[in-house]
């Protein structure tokens, strides 16, 4: 028998998040329901202390302590307990700054870091599924590790991707969605048109509520970037068929991974419940035998049965797996 330590299973990790975050809610509300109740300021110290002090404590047993999440990630809780306990006590509000600013700089290089480990590893995984893996370190829930996953590829696929070619594992085919059905071009005009919008809108509501017009001209901003991560993805996230598999991409939309013994037959046209990319024609439908899990933005799952594809080579993917 070895000494190390045995890691808990998916079910008893499940159960140690929810007992810390119930906990922790627990304490939050009775703290701030004592201070509401009793405004003396021996009650508004006692509330702080433990939002500050039992929360941490509680982190670390739950969660640290059982090998879910390294000691580093102590840091930024503790500095979040903080910000949290500064709207008890009085005497603390003028830490409040600077304690916002440390949680976030805490949790951002904790993210980078992570991200940036899992960039590095999972060989035969592209950019975004290790984008996924790593969120899911940082991340117990499944739809907020899903949700910051999205956000990193967006950033990631529409600035640091411009010198890159499709990532795919050993002796694997790729096969592209994205130049006759125009997909990539199209997102890639749309991004250009909504950059052009957002400086007349910008200068059009300017004239009268400045603080519309820069908010307008962010969310145009984020608009333009996620469509310029899309025609990147839709680029470098081809259709790829490996022995045994076809892993299915539809740019950053979607993605599912497809068994060959789970593939009942491919045909030209057909009944289908996922069509990649949108507003093509597609030429290719996978009916599956079985339904699969493709795994979409935002942490969305849906589960499909038949599969529409607008190969740029559709009689080489047929011939490729064998149908």
């Amino acid at each position: 028998m070895t000494g190390g330590v045995i890691p808990p299973s998916k079910g008893l990790c499940v159960t140690r998040w929810q007992a810390f975050c119930c906990a922790a809610l627990f304490v939050n509300l009775v703290a701030f329901w004592m201070v509401r109740t009793v405004p003396k300021p021996a009650v508004s110290m006692g509330a702080a202390f433990d939002v500050a002090v039992t929360v941490p404590v509680l982190y670390f047993l739950l969660v640290v302590r059982a090998g879910l999440q390294p000691l580093v990630t102590m840091l930024p809780l503790c500095l979040l307990a903080l910000l949290r306990a500064s709207y008890l006590a009085p005497g603390l509000a003028g830490a409040r700054p600077i304690l916002s600013a440390g949680a976030e700089v805490s949790v951002l290089g904790l993210i980078v870091a992570r991200v940036r480990r899992g960039l590095g590893k999972a060989e035969g995984r592209d950019a975004l599924e290790r984008l996924e893996a790593a969120a899911r370190e940082v991340v117990p829930s499944r739809r907020l590790a899903g949700i910051l996953a999205t956000e990193m590829a967006v950033f990631y696929y529409a600035f640091g991707t411009w010198r890159k070619r499709s990532e795919l594992p050993g002796g694997a085919r790729a096969f592209s969605i994205h130049r006759q059905s125009g997909a990539a071009a199209l997102f890639a005009m749309l991004a250009a048109v909504g950059a052009m919008e957002a400086v007349l809108v910008h200068l059009v509501v300017m004239r009268w509520s400045p603080a519309a017009a820069w908010v307008l001209t962010a969310l145009s901003a984020y608009g333009t970037v996620w469509l310029v991560a899309m025609a990147r993805s839709f680029a470098l996230r081809p259709v790829v068929v490996t022995e045994g598999v076809i892993v299915v991409r539809g740019g950053l939309l979607w993605t599912a991974e497809i068994p060959m013994a789970a593939i009942a037959a491919i045909q030209r046209q057909g009944a289908f419940d996922l069509k990649m990319p949108p507003a093509s024609e597609p030429n290719v439908v996978l009916k599956l035998r079985q339904p699969v899990t493709a795994r979409g933005m935002y942490g969305a799952t849906r589960r499909v049965t038949g599969i529409a594809l607008a190969v740029d080579d559709p009689d080489a993917f047929a011939a490729a797996g064998n149908f």
